[in-house]
């Protein structure tokens, strides 16, 4: 029974190591910031960031990846957003997102 348990906190442990290596990157944690403010296609986020759309697309699928992001169709587009797994990590006013072992604080822009 406890080995179940310890499995739990290992696979907690490796979800939240992937997330840290996704948000480790200055474009990714941009990308983050403005999903937090609304969902966003690749192309939004592009004219955005001042990100090209090829790199907009792998650091996504990165995110994506990582549980950090989900997506929708609309039409011909995917959407992206905030999983409520980091949403339910961040403060009312999208500023401040606590993973427990470390914060991240969006300044205001």
């Amino acid at each position: 029974m406890e080995q179940s348990g310890n499995n739990s906190n290992i696979e907690s442990h490796l979800s939240w190591t992937t997330a840290l290596k996704a948000l480790a990157d200055e474009n990714r944690l941009r990308i983050i910031h403005e999903l937090l403010r609304q969902e966003a296609s690749v192309q939004d986020l592009s004219k955005t960031l001042g990100i090209k759309t090829y790199n907009i697309s792998k650091h996504l699928k990165i995110l994506e990846t990582s549980g950090l992001v989900g997506k929708r169709k609309d039409g011909v587009h995917r959407i992206y957003h905030i999983t409520e797994k980091l949403r339910s990590r961040i403060t009312d006013d999208n500023q401040v997102l606590d993973l427990g072992c470390c914060k991240f604080i969006f300044g205001a822009s």
